[in-house]
């Protein structure tokens, strides 16, 4: 217990170093942008491409692709349900921000820290289908929403989905995966040499971002999402760790990623779909270390260290 208290300590910490870092000047908002691309487009590609060796295609990692797609559907379900009665900005921003996980920046980082390529492979399964749900049918579903079919654009839903290099390192991965094709030990063991920074400038990159800024007009929207987020987190938790037919430590795992904190890009969606991109971000930069607390709580219950 001691060491997962010092290890989820020091994430916090690492998000608390980047907030005072900009507080005192020495980093700014404007910063986050460099930040974010070499953490999108470099350390966590290498993390990916470094947790795929010798990787071999099982049935429980093919099912983690599925929950991927799976919670998210739910998720989209149960939102549309429930806000049948408010306007279409209002659903959109619901769908957007209740469905969806920031495993990239937030997840796989935190859990690289406490378990073995094996176990870490299964959270990027996981990822797959969310990410190709994040940045490619969620978002369709929400602009049909917010502005009916026409509203849809097809290709650049594509180019987005295409431009995410996670994405597009998982894809290609996987393929070589499924093809049983493994690249030269000297690609892995650089690959992984950079991925290492991937978990520190990922931490500080979210200090940088975190603006505890409230508007009480739309707490109510907020309170909403975060309570959807809990519950669904929680129907999934148990589904999972009750009756997924996979081993007891990849039920484990997936039961504490539902728990995920909200995709980054969600305050950017948002406003696409006509709905206040601050309020978003509010509700973004919130989540993120409340998410952290509650995985590391259920790491302690489940004794996954």
């Amino acid at each position: 217990m001691e060491t997962i208290l010092v290890k989820a300590g020091g994430f916090l910490f690492m998000i608390a170093l980047g907030f005072v870092l900009k507080r005192i000047g020495l980093f700014s908002l404007n910063d986050s942008g460099l930040l974010s691309k070499l953490v999108l487009k470099i350390t966590l590609p290498m993390t990916i491409i470094s947790n795929f060796r010798g990787l071999e295609l099982n049935r429980s990692y093919l099912m983690a692709i599925g929950i991927g797609f799976g919670v998210h559907i739910a998720a989209i379900a149960v939102v549309l349900l429930l806000t049948r009665k408010k306007s279409p900005a209002h659903k959109a921003f619901y769908i957007i921000n209740t469905s969806g996980y920031n495993i990239g920046l937030c997840t796989l980082p935190y859990m690289s820290s406490f378990f073995a390529a094996e176990a870490v492979a299964l959270v990027c399964m996981f990822d797959v289908g969310n990410a190709i749900m994040c940045f490619g049918i969620t978002f369709a579903i929400a602009t049909m929403v917010s502005k009916g079919r026409e509203g849809i654009n097809g290709k650049e839903i594509l180019k987005t989905l295409f431009s995410s290099m996670p994405f597009v390192t998982y894809l290609v991965m996987i393929i070589l995966c499924a093809a049983k094709v493994q690249l030269p030990v000297p690609v892995y063991t650089v690959a992984g040499m950079i991925g290492q920074a991937n978990a520190f400038l990922a931490m500080l990159l979210i200090g940088i971002l975190f603006e505890p800024k409230i508007n009480r007009e739309e707490l109510k929207d907020m309170a909403g999402v975060f309570c959807l987020r809990m519950g669904l987190g929680v129907a999934f938790a148990l589904l999972i760790y009750y009756f997924l037919p996979v081993p007891l430590m990849y039920r484990q795992i997936l039961s504490i990623i539902v728990f995920s904190p909200i995709l980054s890009v969600a305050p950017i969606y948002t406003e696409r779909c006509g709905y206040n991109r601050s309020v978003a971000a509010v509700l973004n930069s919130m989540m993120l270390p409340f998410s952290m607390v509650v995985m590391t709580i259920l790491l302690m219950i489940l004794q996954v260290y």
